[in-house]
């Protein structure tokens, strides 16, 4: 279709769907015989998907991630609403000062006389300082990184009250323990914690499918992944940044969660027994004469930054599966420039 008809099916002007040609958010077909842009269906879909994107004022750069990974389009609404909310709170605060400002502002003759008197008017507040966490909705996001293999369930009434009590309790969390691992996964591009979540998933469904004869094997495999971890010091470095203020309550907060989850979805049940069942087969190994070298490896790596009992230790797997989580994402040096803007 020409684009006088897709002016009349997606409502915006031809000068906007030249610039969103232009920026490469569509690519029509052109016509080898008169030139013009032939559009199709899907052009008028996207289209119409980024007239409504841009009516939340959502940036073009992020509206081109979105259409280019679909699955990224809640993490990038759930940042413009913090992004809205964060803006609305400086303007407020900006008009409060110009209010206050006007109210004693004197007679300006001169420019000079102005001068003086806008030399110490401050009308801008510091952006950094509203960078404030809007709870309940970090608290579904921390719920769908966390929980996403659980959610294939129908939403039973009982589900529905479980679930409720699920997202009280991460937004109690939020505001104490769960308060950096929320920064730290709004920190992270949306794509990373797409690509984190989708391995995180398919770890989740692979440990629910264990038996007791594939059990040990997999147990091998945590031995195998852990003397990797050791070795690796980009890896190491990372665990000791994150450990005190993102893993440790991030592991023990999915602990706490585990009665409820259990009851939401029997699977989450396999798999809390069967990672359990793993992690106490490596514990009799590190604790036995053919374990005490990877032993002393893990507690030379980990330095102070453990507490496998009291996370039953499920610190194992998470450490066992860290060169895929969303823990490795940042380098040592980015991990250090998030802490020192978050603390």
């Amino acid at each position: 279709m020409r684009i006088q008809d897709a002016v009349i099916k997606t409502g915006l002007s031809k000068r906007t769907i030249y610039y969103y040609i232009k920026e490469k958010l569509i690519e029509p077909s052109t016509d080898s015989h008169s030139g013009y842009n032939d559009f199709s269906d899907d052009d008028i879909r996207r289209l119409i998907i980024i007239k409504k994107l841009r009516e939340t004022g959502m940036s073009i750069s992020n509206i081109r991630s979105v259409l280019a990974h679909p699955r990224t389009t809640g993490f990038y609404l759930h940042k413009q609403l913090n992004a809205l909310q964060t803006e609305i709170l400086i303007l407020q605060k900006t008009l409060d000062n110009l209010d206050e400002f006007v109210s004693v502002f004197p007679v300006c003759r001169t420019i000079k006389d102005l001068e003086n008197c806008l030399a110490d008017a401050n009308f801008k507040p510091d952006s950094s300082l509203y960078r404030i966490n809007f709870d309940s909705r970090d608290a579904s996001l921390i719920s769908y990184y966390l929980w996403q293999a659980y959610m294939n369930v129908p939403m039973t009434e009982y589900r529905q009250f479980l679930w409720q009590k699920i997202m009280k309790y991460t937004t109690e969390q939020i505001k104490t323990n769960l308060r950096m691992f929320s920064l730290y996964l709004q920190y992270i591009s949306p794509e990373q914690l797409d690509d984190a979540g989708i391995t995180h998933y398919l770890r989740d469904q692979r440990i629910i499918s264990l038996t007791k004869e594939t059990i040990p094997d997999f147990t091998d495999e945590l031995k195998k992944s852990l003397l990797d971890f050791v070795k690796d010091e980009t890896m190491v470095s990372q665990w000791r940044l994150l450990y005190e203020p993102v893993i440790k309550p991030a592991t023990m907060f999915g602990f706490s969660c585990s009665p409820l989850m259990i009851e939401f979805n029997p699977d989450f049940k396999r798999y809390y027994d069967n990672i359990h069942s793993c992690c106490m087969l490596l514990k009799e190994y590190l604790d036995a004469p053919k374990g005490r070298e990877l032993n002393l490896l893990l507690s030379k790596a980990f330095g102070a930054n453990y507490d496998f009992d009291e996370s039953l230790y499920g610190e194992f797997e998470v450490a066992a599966s860290f060169s895929q989580s969303v823990y490795s994402l940042l380098k040592p040096s980015e991990i250090q420039k998030f802490l020192s803007i978050t603390v």
